[in-house]
Protein backbone atom coordinates (compact mmCIF):
# COMPACT_ATOMS: atom_id res chain seq x y z
CA UNK A 1 0.00 0.00 0.00
CA UNK A 2 1.24 3.52 -0.81
CA UNK A 3 2.11 5.71 2.22
CA UNK A 4 -0.57 8.21 1.17
CA UNK A 5 -3.25 5.49 1.46
CA UNK A 6 -1.81 4.31 4.77
CA UNK A 7 -1.92 7.87 6.08
CA UNK A 8 -5.59 8.18 5.09
CA UNK A 9 -6.36 5.03 7.07
CA UNK A 10 -4.48 6.33 10.11
CA UNK A 11 -6.30 9.68 9.88
CA UNK A 12 -9.65 7.88 9.80
CA UNK A 13 -8.67 5.74 12.79
CA UNK A 14 -7.59 8.81 14.79
CA UNK A 15 -10.75 10.69 13.77
CA UNK A 16 -12.82 7.80 15.16
CA UNK A 17 -10.77 7.75 18.37
CA UNK A 18 -11.25 11.48 18.84
CA UNK A 19 -14.99 11.27 18.15
CA UNK A 20 -15.27 8.58 20.84
CA UNK A 21 -13.14 10.56 23.32
CA UNK A 22 -15.44 11.97 26.02
CA UNK A 23 -15.61 15.77 25.89
CA UNK A 24 -15.07 16.04 29.64
CA UNK A 25 -11.88 13.98 29.35
CA UNK A 26 -10.65 16.09 26.41
CA UNK A 27 -11.15 19.28 28.47
CA UNK A 28 -9.40 17.85 31.53
CA UNK A 29 -6.52 16.56 29.43
CA UNK A 30 -6.25 19.90 27.62
CA UNK A 31 -5.87 21.72 30.95
CA UNK A 32 -3.11 19.29 31.96
CA UNK A 33 -1.35 19.73 28.60
CA UNK A 34 -1.46 23.52 29.10
CA UNK A 35 0.22 23.10 32.50
CA UNK A 36 2.89 20.90 30.89
CA UNK A 37 3.50 23.49 28.17
CA UNK A 38 3.76 26.18 30.83
CA UNK A 39 6.57 24.16 32.48
CA UNK A 40 8.75 24.18 29.37
CA UNK A 41 8.20 27.80 28.36
CA UNK A 42 10.87 30.05 29.87
CA UNK A 43 9.62 32.88 32.08
CA UNK A 44 10.66 35.53 29.58
CA UNK A 45 8.19 38.23 28.48
CA UNK A 46 10.27 38.77 25.32
CA UNK A 47 9.28 35.33 24.02
CA UNK A 48 7.59 34.92 20.69
CA UNK A 49 5.32 31.86 20.33
CA UNK A 50 3.35 30.57 17.34
CA UNK A 51 0.33 28.49 18.32
CA UNK A 52 -3.07 27.53 16.90
CA UNK A 53 -6.70 28.23 17.73
CA UNK A 54 -8.12 24.82 18.68
CA UNK A 55 -10.63 22.92 16.62
CA UNK A 56 -13.11 20.79 18.56
CA UNK A 57 -10.90 17.68 18.37
CA UNK A 58 -7.59 19.39 19.28
CA UNK A 59 -5.94 20.24 22.58
CA UNK A 60 -7.52 23.50 23.75
CA UNK A 61 -4.71 26.01 24.32
CA UNK A 62 -6.94 28.98 25.18
CA UNK A 63 -6.24 28.85 28.95
CA UNK A 64 -2.53 28.97 28.13
CA UNK A 65 -3.06 32.01 25.90
CA UNK A 66 -4.52 34.00 28.78
CA UNK A 67 -1.59 33.16 31.07
CA UNK A 68 1.05 33.96 28.47
CA UNK A 69 -0.59 37.23 27.41
CA UNK A 70 -0.57 38.35 31.07
CA UNK A 71 3.19 37.68 31.14
CA UNK A 72 3.70 39.80 28.03
CA UNK A 73 4.57 36.90 25.72
CA UNK A 74 3.82 37.52 22.04
CA UNK A 75 1.45 34.87 20.68
CA UNK A 76 0.90 34.45 16.96
CA UNK A 77 -1.94 32.46 15.41
CA UNK A 78 -2.30 31.19 11.84
CA UNK A 79 -4.21 33.23 9.29
CA UNK A 80 -5.32 31.47 6.13
CA UNK A 81 -5.43 33.01 2.67
CA UNK A 82 -5.81 30.99 -0.53
CA UNK A 83 -5.02 27.69 1.26
CA UNK A 84 -1.71 29.05 2.59
CA UNK A 85 -1.10 30.36 6.05
CA UNK A 86 1.11 32.75 7.95
CA UNK A 87 1.01 33.95 11.55
CA UNK A 88 -0.33 37.23 12.96
CA UNK A 89 -0.03 38.62 16.47
CA UNK A 90 -2.90 37.92 18.85
CA UNK A 91 -3.19 40.71 21.41
CA UNK A 92 -6.33 39.32 23.02
CA UNK A 93 -8.63 36.34 22.63
CA UNK A 94 -11.52 38.80 22.27
CA UNK A 95 -10.07 40.44 19.15
CA UNK A 96 -10.18 37.31 16.99
CA UNK A 97 -12.42 37.10 13.92
CA UNK A 98 -13.54 34.09 11.85
CA UNK A 99 -11.07 33.51 9.03
CA UNK A 100 -11.21 31.75 5.67
CA UNK A 101 -12.11 28.39 7.29
CA UNK A 102 -14.28 29.98 10.02
CA UNK A 103 -11.45 29.43 12.53
CA UNK A 104 -10.85 32.49 14.75
CA UNK A 105 -7.81 34.51 13.62
CA UNK A 106 -6.18 37.81 14.52
CA UNK A 107 -7.50 40.76 12.53
CA UNK A 108 -5.99 41.74 9.16
CA UNK A 109 -4.24 44.75 10.70
CA UNK A 110 -2.39 42.66 13.32
CA UNK A 111 1.40 42.47 12.82
CA UNK A 112 2.72 39.49 10.85
CA UNK A 113 5.26 37.20 12.52
CA UNK A 114 8.89 37.69 11.53
CA UNK A 115 10.12 34.05 11.39
CA UNK A 116 13.60 35.13 12.52
CA UNK A 117 12.16 36.17 15.91
CA UNK A 118 10.13 33.02 16.64
CA UNK A 119 11.26 31.13 19.76
CA UNK A 120 8.68 28.35 20.08
CA UNK A 121 5.94 26.88 17.88
CA UNK A 122 3.09 24.75 19.25
CA UNK A 123 1.44 22.90 16.40
CA UNK A 124 -1.48 20.49 16.13
CA UNK A 125 -1.57 17.20 14.29
CA UNK A 126 -3.79 14.18 13.83
CA UNK A 127 -1.15 11.88 15.33
CA UNK A 128 2.45 11.87 16.56
CA UNK A 129 5.05 9.29 17.51
CA UNK A 130 7.47 9.36 20.44
CA UNK A 131 10.23 10.15 17.92
CA UNK A 132 8.47 13.34 16.78
CA UNK A 133 6.96 12.10 13.54
CA UNK A 134 3.75 13.96 12.79
CA UNK A 135 0.67 13.19 10.73
CA UNK A 136 -1.38 16.25 9.82
CA UNK A 137 -4.76 16.64 8.20
CA UNK A 138 -3.40 15.89 4.74
CA UNK A 139 -2.79 19.22 3.03
CA UNK A 140 0.92 19.49 3.88
CA UNK A 141 0.59 23.05 5.19
CA UNK A 142 2.47 22.57 8.44
CA UNK A 143 5.15 20.41 6.79
CA UNK A 144 5.89 23.24 4.37
CA UNK A 145 5.78 25.81 7.17
CA UNK A 146 8.20 23.77 9.35
CA UNK A 147 10.63 23.43 6.43
CA UNK A 148 10.56 27.18 5.78
CA UNK A 149 10.74 28.11 9.47
CA UNK A 150 13.81 25.93 10.01
CA UNK A 151 15.54 27.65 7.08
CA UNK A 152 14.74 31.11 8.47
CA UNK A 153 15.45 30.33 12.14
CA UNK A 154 16.90 26.90 12.97
CA UNK A 155 16.81 27.78 16.70
CA UNK A 156 12.99 27.77 16.82
CA UNK A 157 11.76 24.88 18.97
CA UNK A 158 8.80 23.24 17.24
CA UNK A 159 6.57 21.10 19.46
CA UNK A 160 3.56 19.01 18.56
CA UNK A 161 0.63 19.21 20.97
CA UNK A 162 -1.52 16.11 21.41
CA UNK A 163 -3.99 14.16 23.50
CA UNK A 164 -2.77 10.76 24.69
CA UNK A 165 -4.99 8.97 22.16
CA UNK A 166 -3.07 10.69 19.34
CA UNK A 167 0.29 9.11 20.22
CA UNK A 168 1.13 6.13 18.00
CA UNK A 169 4.08 3.76 17.79
CA UNK A 170 4.57 4.52 14.10
CA UNK A 171 3.16 6.66 11.32
CA UNK A 172 3.60 6.16 7.57
CA UNK A 173 5.98 8.83 6.31
CA UNK A 174 6.86 10.41 2.97
CA UNK A 175 9.99 12.41 2.08
CA UNK A 176 8.24 15.80 2.53
CA UNK A 177 7.00 14.98 6.06
CA UNK A 178 8.70 16.97 8.82
CA UNK A 179 9.44 15.88 12.38
CA UNK A 180 8.87 18.09 15.41
CA UNK A 181 11.42 18.66 18.19
CA UNK A 182 9.14 17.04 20.75
CA UNK A 183 5.51 16.29 21.52
CA UNK A 184 3.70 17.70 24.55
CA UNK A 185 0.95 15.59 26.10
CA UNK A 186 -0.65 15.40 29.54
CA UNK A 187 2.32 13.24 30.57
CA UNK A 188 4.80 15.97 29.67
CA UNK A 189 7.32 16.54 26.91
CA UNK A 190 8.22 13.55 24.74
CA UNK A 191 11.56 14.06 22.98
Amino acid sequence: MHPREEKSQVRLSIKQRLEAYPERQRHAESRTVCREIHKIIPNDPALSIAAYYPLKDEVDLRPLFEELLKRGVKIYLPCFEDKHFFFRLMDSTENLRPGEFKIPEPTKDAPILDPATLDIALIPGRAFTHEGYRLGRGNGGYDLWITEQRKKNPKTKIYGVALECQILTEIPMEPHDEKVDGVITARGLIK
